[in-house]
């Protein structure tokens, strides 16, 4: 949740620090051994201008939305906090983009072990972490980076939310969808899946679409879509290589199904054009 505070110049902190010093009783030296710090400094220009970080239970409400999954609650929190978003929270850098980053560097680092205690798998959240600090270590504008810091917090809310109505699944549908997911670049067959799970074939594929609302082959191609435009954003892949570490026959044959299911072609999503 980045935020920035008001640039103060050295030689202001150190009239508020002087300032404070003077209206205070006698100091002793080893007192002001003490507290001639950076931090002791920081401190008390903070309060001579009246900044407060944020308190800890508004920011642990909203990472508690995000681990529940709660979208349009999560919706309502982040309203709220864009109607004040250059209110408290510290000044990690003296370059507004560079602090604007490392506020997103620590939420995702608390996002992902939040979500974790709430029943992510670690890979998953760790590798989300990973993907968005690294999409941010390449933005050029605040503007930039607080949309991404937008889209990552979405990103694991939806994918909890997906979590927690997976819970109240059947555990053959269950253990069909934890396959899927964990083989996403290899070409599964349904009777893969059916012997993993212990289910005949044809009823596996009935109750895998009543409950899922999808046939488990549309399922695995919207795996491979989604994982494929997590790869897009990411920037770090050609389209060939994602085509091949996805499993697809070929990259024409990635192109067209992502063309189909998404909208734009995959260059164009790479570039940032939505549907």
């Amino acid at each position: 949740m980045a935020k920035n505070v008001p640039k103060t110049t050295a030689n202001t902190e150190n009239n508020v620090y002087n300032q404070h010093k003077t209206t205070t009783c006698r100091i002793t030296d080893e007192d002001e051994k003490n507290e001639n710090t950076e931090p002791e400094k920081l401190l008390y220009v903070q309060q001579a201008q009246e900044f407060y970080h944020e308190p800890i239970e508004n920011e642990n409400s909203v990472f508690a939305l995000i681990a529940s999954g709660d979208i349009n609650q999560l919706l309502e929190a982040k309203l709220k906090y864009d109607a004040d978003i250059e209110s408290g929270k510290g000044q990690l850098s003296d370059d507004p983009l560079r602090n604007q980053i490392y506020h997103l560097v620590v939420c995702a680092a608390v996002v992902a072990r939040t979500c974790i205690a709430a029943g992510m798998s670690e890979e998953t959240a760790y590798t989300l972490s990973d993907i968005y600090i690294r999409r941010a270590d390449i933005c050029t504008s605040i503007e930039q980076v607080i949309e991404l810091n937008n889209e990552m917090v979405m990103d694991y809310a939806v994918r909890m939310q997906r979590l927690r109505r997976t819970k109240r699944l059947s555990v053959p549908v269950r253990t069909a969808i934890k396959m899927i997911s964990e083989n996403t670049g290899k070409r599964l067959t349904v009777q893969q899946i059916a012997d993993e799970a212990g289910y005949d074939r044809s009823h596996l594929h009935r109750l895998f679409k009543a409950e899922i609302g999808m046939g488990i082959h549309e399922y695995i191609n919207a795996s491979r879509i989604n994982a494929a435009k997590g790869m897009l954003k990411d920037g770090t892949h050609t389209i060939a290589d994602i085509a091949s570490l996805l499993g697809f026959s070929s990259q024409s044959h990635f192109c067209h199904a992502f063309s189909e299911a998404v909208g734009v072609t995959p260059k164009e999503y790479k570039n940032g054009k939505l549907p």
